[in-house]
């Protein structure tokens, strides 16, 4: 048995000192620099190899996104044990009240990882990104900002990356390592997958979970985001699975299909999503997508999300063809044709799947006036840069058209205001996809 261990040097290092008591297994290092590397190093040696272990969430979401998966895939998880690690490191500021900048982690792991160390935390600053476009000039500049206004005396980081650069920098930075035993755990786990191995078992799954319902006032919103990211990041902890913000307005697991039938019992169990609602108090809506890539299993659950919209306990699962309810084992799988051939055409100009498309022209929908590309972005859940660039692909293909300026005295330059026009409704009336009213629920937030 061959396992290629992905990562930076060090890292690297720490884990082939851990398993090298393993006398089946031949751990083949395959370093990198940065993070964007890694999908590179997998398309070359993957099919040497019976498994990739990744270092860290990073490059197997980088992977996730980019490469196909033909053998198993798992990565050593990031351990609140490793920031006593850090602080160890990092003993000098321990004085007074600890003021700290953090990547990848959120406060709450922070602070939990912390409560039996007798610390005064006076301040915890996060950075948090998206695990597909990770940017590590924008989290060093993060630390830097944190440190040179004085909101932190030190910085923590779980990425290689950035530890380097911020020393160069001469920054008090310190880095968040697993412990012996996650990696040992991790390791092991891997190799129990390796021996009940399927291909169809290597699909990326990606389930999309929001909170269900109209809130009075923003704060109720926020208030039941915050409880549904507390008690969702429990779940995937248990289950040994990937959990991250997916936008404003709702989260994403991420794990293999192999996982998904197993915390599923072969998808006829979804208890799971009352115990998280009555957990949260206020019920969950959730979607589950399978695909060859992150991308595209994470449209499809937005899809199978969509569908499961105004139906009280109803769950989806979607593979772009074919949905079925999750434990529902006697209601028949419904069968989806997609938009008809000219709809497809629009969606290849616009540079999109139909499945992301869908979404779009849903978002539209939601607008009786006008709106803002920023507006629009939150709807659909994604970046006003990118939402601005869409615009013009919008109006090009006369979904949309310019109509004035939105200005705000003294906050920066006018945002335009566009308005959908007819063709919208038009491309709506001729989608033979079932109908989801998730959009304009959130709508009303």
């Amino acid at each position: 048995m061959k396992i290629g261990v992905l990562g930076p040097a060090n890292l690297i290092k720490k884990i082939l000192s851990v398993v090298e008591e393993r006398e089946d297994v031949v751990f083949a290092p395959l370093e990198y620099v940065l993070p964007q590397e890694a999908p590179d190093l997998v398309r070359e040696n993957q099919c040497d190899l019976d498994a990739i272990f990744f270092c860290g969430s990073i490059p197997y979401c980088l992977c996730l996104d980019s490469v196909d998966r033909t053998v198993p895939w798992s990565y050593l998880p990031l351990s609140t044990t490793g920031l006593l690690v850090a602080l160890v490191n990092a003993r000098e500021h321990l004085c007074g009240k600890i003021r700290m900048s953090v990547d990848t982690l959120s406060e709450r792991e922070v602070r939990e990882g912390l409560e039996d160390c007798s610390l005064d935390i006076g301040a915890i600053y996060t950075y948090e990104f998206d695990f597909t476009r990770i940017s590590i000039s924008d989290i060093v500049d993060f630390h830097f900002r944190m440190l040179s206004e004085g909101k932190a005396d030190m910085c923590l980081t779980c990425v290689e990356a950035v530890h380097k650069a911020l020393l160069e920098k001469r920054l008090p930075a310190y880095r968040v390592s697993p412990g012996r035993q996650t990696i040992r755990n991790a390791v092991e786990r891997l190799i129990l997958e390796i021996r009940g191995q399927s291909n169809t078992l290597l699909l990326s799954v990606v389930g999309v979970f929001r909170p269900e319902g109209i809130f009075e006032t923003r704060r109720q919103y926020e208030e039941a985001m915050l409880k549904l990211n507390t008690h969702l990041m429990d779940y995937a902890k248990k289950r040994g699975i990937l959990a991250i913000p997916r936008n404003s307005s709702s989260f994403q697991t991420i794990e293999t299909m192999g996982q998904f039938l197993i915390g599923t019992s072969s998808l006829s169990d979804v208890s799971f999503l009352s115990k998280i609602g009555d957990s949260c108090g206020f019920k969950i809506l959730a979607g589950f997508g399978v695909g060859p890539s992150l991308r595209i299993a994470e449209e499809y659950a937005a899809v199978a999300a969509d569908m499961a919209c105004g139906k009280e306990g109803a769950c989806y699962f979607f593979d772009g063809k074919r949905a079925r309810a999750l434990g529902a084992a006697t209601e028949p799988r419904m069968e989806f044709s997609d938009f008809d051939s000219e709809a497809a055409l629009l969606a290849e100009r616009l540079g999109v799947t139909l499945p992301t498309l869908a979404r779009y022209i849903q978002g539209l929908m939601c607008f009786d006036g006008t709106f803002t590309a920023s507006e629009f972005a939150k709807i659909v859940g994604m970046q006003p840069k990118s939402s601005r660039k869409l615009m013009s692909g919008l109006q090009k293909e006369m979904l949309v058209q310019e109509c004035g300026t939105l200005s705000h005295a003294g906050r920066g330059r006018p945002q335009r205001l566009y308005r959908s026009t007819e063709k919208v409704a038009w491309i709506r009336s001729r989608k033979r996809i079932q109908e989801g009213g998730d959009m304009e629920e959130r709508c009303r937030v």
